[in-house]
């Protein structure tokens, strides 16, 4: 790719160019685009709107079929929303006016255009052009005017446009395996122990106390040197309902709030602003780690209780909204740890319990090995970015 001709993105497309449909009547609909219908895993309009010309001709920023929007403010662009507009209701779209449109010349296709946007490289590099103060700094049409961009010919475009496109493809279909697989996990819940609000199947309840172990606190020594992992609220992925993110810690230099001590397998669930559910179970490399008080630890009774199933329930809408009710506080609703513990679930034999932990760890498997391969496909496609394109000056 370093043997094309290098060019100024301005020189082949328009950027940010004024409506060219003009005339229509105010009644004619069209795309309505804001900021939140671009999807910037998909890299595509995902949330399809429409509104009467009229209302929106006006104080928004105008495009067609077959531009390229661009999010110029951060943290949208750092996050990569970048869309293709095509099949626009009527072929006109007006949408945010945080995003610079790309309208490419005779020279250059729009696709090949939004792949070279797509770049992690190219925003990053975007970033550094930022103007404007914290929080509202966006890239100026004059970075996007004047950066290089390789130029082949139409038909080799052509050919690299097909190449990332399969490669996209495959990312989107890798994510939509993964979705389903999360829609399933709740829905066999349901399916093989009936909705907790209700308790069709008529199983025994128990208050979460009396079917769970005690558990132990922590007070490291203020001059201790041994070391620590620590996990509090923000460490919890409340999407996926696992730990993401950890802290390794002195007991000198641990919080005051690090007080919980944590085994393999407990449930911790947030007694603060309960209405996020953060909610996980600990994985064996946090075994006799330390957890926030901002958690209520739950150990099973394996005897009574399977630790998947007790996870499960903590993580159901009946439980979140029983958490929700008992909350006290405006600003930062709060649940204790006895609110939680007095808290009754169904209790369902413990064979059956450990057979849905058996379907779940096979899923969960699943699951990890599409996260790897979602992986492994993301960082192909960069490299086959910076193959294909070469770098940008």
């Amino acid at each position: 790719m370093n043997n094309y001709t290098q060019v100024p993105l301005g020189e082949i497309c328009t950027v940010n160019p004024r409506a060219q449909k003009t005339g229509c009547p105010d009644e004619i609909i069209v795309s309505f685009v804001p900021m939140t219908a671009v999807d910037e895993q998909a890299g595509a309009i995902t949330v399809h709107l429409e509104r009467p010309l009229g209302e929106v001709k006006k104080g928004y920023t105008s495009f067609e079929d077959g531009d390229v929007l661009f999010a110029k403010i951060t943290p949208c662009m750092e996050n990569g929303k970048v869309a293709m507009a095509c099949n626009l209701t009527n072929g006109i779209g007006r949408g945010s006016t945080e995003f610079h449109v790309l309208r490419p010349g005779k020279r250059v296709l729009g696709e090949y255009i939004y792949h070279f946007l797509r770049q992690p490289r190219f925003r990053g590099k975007a970033k550094k052009s930022f103007t404007g103060t914290a929080g509202q700094q966006r890239v100026p049409k004059s970075f996007i005017q004047n950066v290089s961009i390789p130029l082949p010919p139409l038909s080799e475009q052509h050919r690299i446009v097909g190449i990332l496109n399969r490669a996209a493809k495959i990312e989107q279909l890798r994510a939509q395996a993964q979705e389903r697989l999360r829609e399933f996990i709740p829905a066999l819940f349901v399916k093989m122990f009936g909705d907790p609000a209700t308790n069709p199947m008529g199983w025994p309840k128990s208050k979460l106390g009396e079917i769970c172990l005690r558990t132990e606190q922590c007070n490291p020594e203020k001059n201790s040197t041994q070391k620590f992992q620590y996990i509090d609220i923000s460490g919890i992925d409340n999407v996926n309902k696992k730990i993401n993110k950890f802290q390794v810690i002195l007991g000198a230099e641990a919080p005051s709030r690090a007080r919980k001590k944590i085994r393999t397998s407990d449930v911790l669930v947030s007694s603060v602003r309960p209405n996020l559910n953060a909610v996980a179970i600990v994985p064996d490399y946090l075994d006799d780690g330390i957890a926030s008080t901002g958690f209520c630890v739950l150990r099973a009774n394996r005897e009574i209780l399977d630790p998947t199933y007790l996870f499960s329930q903590i993580c159901s809408t009946y439980f979140i909204n029983t958490m929700v009710s008992k909350a006290r506080g405006a600003n930062y609703p709060t649940v204790s740890d006895k609110d939680i513990k007095d808290t009754l679930i169904p209790l369902p034999p413990l064979h059956i319990q450990n057979h849905f932990a058996d379907i779940m760890e096979a899923m969960q498997a699943t699951v990890t090995h599409i996260d790897l391969g979602g992986q492994t496909i993301a960082s192909l496609r960069t490299s086959l970015m910076s193959y294909l394109f070469g770098v940008a000056t």
